[in-house]
């Protein structure tokens, strides 16, 4: 997949070599000047644009120590094949303690995964399936506690 930076940051990284999600970086350029308090988003330019490939999309995942020790949660977080601008990174703090950020910090990762675009076909309720299944509609709890 090819990248450009568009704004001074790190090059996505992987942590280890098999590491499924591309780390993103805060822009050196990003400067907070408040916290991000509980229950506030922020959405931080992220200085790189990137062609996805056909039949691909970039979805956005929390990093675990991110999620862990910050309590910082990724929203919107879909890019799709056919998106040129520069990709965004959509944080939530939902935890009870205020948040700063720095530049040049690993907050986010990204992994490439295929997509399937099927089309949609309304349909009768009674033929919506091929055949009916021992769990048929049941749900929540439904296939047993273990």
């Amino acid at each position: 997949m090819k990248l450009s930076k568009v704004r001074d940051v790190k090059t996505p990284t992987r942590g280890t070599p098999y590491s499924a999600g591309l780390d993103f970086y805060i822009p050196e350029d990003y400067y907070q000047k408040n916290p991000i308090w509980p229950n506030q988003s922020v959405c931080i330019p992220s200085g790189i644009k990137a062609n996805v490939p056909a039949g691909y999309a970039l979805v956005a995942f929390n990093k675990s120590g991110v999620a862990l020790k910050k309590c910082l949660d990724v929203g919107a977080c879909v890019v799709d094949e056919d998106y040129q601008g520069e990709i965004h990174l959509h944080l939530t703090n939902v935890g009870k303690e205020k948040v700063f950020l720095a530049p040049g910090e690993k907050i986010l990762q990204f992994l490439l995964l295929p997509v399937c675009y099927d089309t949609v076909e309304v349909v009768d309720e009674n033929n919506l399936y091929d055949a009916e299944t021992v769990r048929g509609d049941g749900g929540f709890g439904s296939t047993g506690d273990s």
